[in-house]
């Protein structure tokens, strides 16, 4: 006989066992609440392991999350600054930038003045991460004046340290030494008062004295590296000893680490390189933080090559590279990668010289690659576009930001307040494209892109192409020739600053227009220094030149390989940024028939910027192709370009450009001012265009030139017309002559209507110009940068 289902016990044991999963929840939570309580403090002490800091990280975001959600403000600024904390050691430096920013706008919130302090000096150490010191010192001076208006000792200290590391890394090092020893006085005032209150509030006052302690070793740790840049190294080494002990007393490993770090590149600086490898390998025990092992490696590297071991100098920078790459890798911001690879650029420098020296030449071309225009690269593969957002309100918005950037810059006076709310613009611009990327799943990862390897840019080259590749380092220039079977690498006795001033020199010269025959015979010189060692036995039909650094600057064409004979009269020349960039330009060429957008002259409402010739220019290029549309004068607004360059295979602009050093996204080419903009097509524009252009000539003053970074990131109009879909595009180095421009690119453009590729027809354009106006002035300014056909 079957027996009845007891319904009354099994829900009682349905209930028990809901009430049990409550209950571990619940046990889960508090014990997640209790591993890392909501304080301060304890948001440092989650730090001083990584895996613990993993651990911190989700657990501060939910906390902060859920504080938000129920209004307690001060709350969430104290889990979303832990949180910034614990990524920062982790370098996820975009999550540590995103929890520092909502750490400051839950404590704005919240109208407590110590905890916006507190909050400000998580956000400028996360700037300090990135490499923008300049965006740090005004959150820092801010935090400084609450804390000092708190007076909470603590945050006022490290706002002064902050400080001394912005100024340091910004060259200041007086404003650097006056804020770290205002940070060190006012901890040894604090500590001695705070040793006696420790005694009446138990634990709590133990963990604030140790707190002020810690931040008093990491004082002395600041005072060290001032004293070593300004290159004080007993004042430094004593620094760094006092921290060392500090560190030891209150038992803080990552103090102890950064000492024993800073003991280790003394040693080195000071060549005892004995003493600082066992230094640097003993710290590289004591932290695994990804930031400062990077770091580590590359001094550790530094140690074994002057110790003359280059295996083991390779081996430590090889690895401070993979963490540089790590650590960039998880960055979501092409603007932030660049900032970031800025000061890092001496590692793959001193990898590259290792390499070379081993007779390793094809590992240091790759490392080469590795080292330039990466933020470019991974921008290439990406393709981010407003374009591709489909809602018209963020494109109305976008267009709204841009316009406010416009109207402040064309405001006539300069003041403090104008400046100030011009980078507010900026920085809401900036903000709203990362807003962007977040709306759209298709747009918010910026992926990182592997630069080719040197077999796959030999597979790329044309027959009888020569590539000439330049890195310039403190020490040498390495000069890589490859071909499509062959590699060689050589080292060339021209170091970093001393070639910039060559490279200045004969640019001077070039447009004094005047001492011919001292720029020939410069021209000769820079030609047998930078090129001869290259070509010496070998036949081409053209040149790649990857340029370096001031080389960016230099106009090869205008080197003479003999006497009266330029290099542009043995080959044509094209350049790239980067070889890896072939790997896009190559698929974005286009065919079919030629059909031509042309601009010229427009009215800028000021005829001292009339350009007479570049109006005649238009119109002779435009008689030569069918089916063109040609704007001048009040026609070549913005709006116009902007609807019919789309669909043109050739651009043509015969107009003014700007460079802003500033703000590079905001250099532009001149055209007429409408009703609804004032003219300005700005490079931050340009990136969101959908161009099909095959070649884009941009026939204006100094439109190869941009701002140039560490990590030889060259932003500017070349680099905005190539992201937007061109893979050619031609651009000059200087204010080019009106009359001679003009009857430059007719020539060239009548060469390129009868058949012949870019790059032959602008070398065939140059020749016949310099045949009428021998000075390089004349014709050397223009150069093809991309697809050569």
């Amino acid at each position: 006989m079957m027996r009845r289902p007891r319904r009354g016990k099994d829900r009682r044991d349905r209930v028990c066992l809901g009430l049990l999963c409550l209950l571990i929840l619940t046990a889960c939570a508090t014990t997640d609440e209790q591993r890392f309580p909501l304080d301060y403090q304890a948001g440092i002490e989650a730090t001083y392991q990584p895996d613990r800091a993993r651990e911190a990280l989700p657990a501060y975001l939910g906390m902060g999350s859920d504080l938000e959600r129920r209004g307690d403000f001060v709350g969430a600024a104290i889990a979303y600054r832990n949180a910034s904390l614990s990524a920062r050691v982790l370098g996820r430096l975009q999550d540590a930038l995103n929890t520092s920013q909502k750490a400051v706008e839950m404590a704005e919130r919240s109208k407590k003045p110590i905890h916006l302090a507190i909050a400000l000096v998580a956000l400028g150490h996360t700037h300090i991460g990135l490499n923008a010191p300049q965006k740090a010192i005004p959150v820092f001076e801010r935090a400084a004046q609450l804390a000092r208006e708190s007076q909470n000792p603590g945050p006022e200290a490290v706002s002064y340290s902050g400080l001394s590391l912005a100024n340091r890394r910004l060259g200041n090092l007086e404003q650097a030494v006056e804020h770290e020893t205002k940070a060190v006085a006012v901890l040894e005032a604090a500590i001695p008062r705070l040793t006696i209150e420790s005694r009446r509030f138990g634990v709590e006052g133990q963990r604030r004295l140790a707190g002020l302690e810690r931040n008093y070793a990491e004082g002395l740790l600041g005072l060290g590296w001032t004293h070593a840049n300004r290159r004080q190294w007993e004042p430094a080494r004593l620094a760094f000893q006092k921290a060392l002990d500090a560190g030891n007393r209150i038992r803080v490993p990552q103090v102890v680490a950064s000492a024993t770090q800073g003991l280790g590149i003394i040693a080195a600086r000071q060549g005892d390189f004995q003493a600082a490898v066992g230094q640097l390998e003993e710290a590289l025990q004591l932290s695994q933080r990804p930031e400062f092992v990077a770091r580590t490696q590359e001094a550790l590297g530094r140690a074994y090559r002057g110790m003359g071991r280059l295996p083991e100098a390779e081996a430590a920078l090889r690895q401070a590279v993979a963490g540089i790459e790590d650590l960039r890798s998880l960055i979501g911001s092409e603007e932030l990668r660049e900032s970031f690879f800025e000061d890092k650029a001496a590692t793959y420098e001193f990898l590259v010289l290792t390499l070379i020296e081993q007779g390793k030449g094809s590992d240091a071309f790759d490392v080469s690659e590795r080292a330039r225009a990466r933020a470019f690269l991974d921008l290439l593969g990406n393709r981010v576009t407003l374009s591709r957002v489909r809602s018209q309100a963020l494109i109305a918005e976008e267009r709204a930001l841009r316009e406010r950037i416009s109207a402040l810059k064309a405001q006539p006076e300069d003041s403090p307040a104008l400046r100030r709310e011009l980078e507010l613009a900026r920085e809401a611009y900036r903000a709203f494209l990362q807003r962007v990327r977040q709306v759209d799943r298709e747009q918010s990862s910026l992926m990182t892109v592997e630069p080719l390897t040197l077999s796959q840019v030999q597979a790329l080259l044309p027959e009888d192409a020569v590539l000439l590749e330049y890195f310039v380092t403190q020490q040498a220039t390495i000069l890589w020739t490859v071909d499509r079977k062959t590699v060689s690498a050589i080292s060339l006795p021209l170091r970093g600053p001393g070639l910039a001033r060559l490279v200045q020199s004969f640019r001077e010269m070039i447009a004094s227009r005047e001492r011919q025959d001292d720029t020939q015979r410069m021209a000769q010189s820079l030609f047998n220094q930078l090129v001869r060692p290259a070509l010496r036995g070998r036949t081409f039909r053209e040149l790649l030149i990857v340029p370096h650094d001031a080389l960016h600057y230099l106009p090869f064409q205008a080197l003479m390989s003999a006497p009266g004979r330029y290099l542009i009269q043995d080959a044509p020349l094209y350049y790239y940024s980067s070889a890896s960039l072939m790997q896009f330009t190559r698929a974005k060429v286009q065919g079919g028939t030629a059909n031509l957008f042309a601009l010229g002259n427009p009215d800028l409402q000021d005829p001292t910027l009339n350009l007479r010739f570049a109006e005649r220019e238009v119109r002779a290029v435009a008689a030569l192709f069918p089916n063109t549309v040609l704007l001048t004068r009040r026609e070549a607004t913005k709006a116009t370009t902007r609807e019919h360059s789309p669909r043109h295979t050739i651009l043509h602009f015969a107009t003014h450009a700007e460079l802003d050093e500033t703000d590079p996204l905001g250099s532009a080419l001149r055209l007429a001012p409408s009703n609804s903009d004032d003219g300005r097509l700005e490079v931050q524009e340009i990136f969101g265009m959908e161009l099909h252009a095959s070649l884009v000539v941009l026939s204006a003053c100094e439109t190869a030139l941009g701002k140039l970074t560490r990590g030889d990131e060259l932003t500017g109009l070349t680099r905005a017309f190539i992201y937007a879909g061109t893979p050619s595009i031609i651009t000059t180095l200087w204010k080019v002559s009106d009359r001679a421009s003009y009857e430059l690119m007719r020539e060239f453009y009548q060469h390129l209507k009868a058949g012949r590729d870019k790059a032959e027809a602008l070398r065939q354009a140059q020749l016949a110009t310099l045949a009428k106006y021998p000075h390089p002035y004349y014709w050397a300014a223009y150069q093809l940068t991309g697809e050569p056909r």
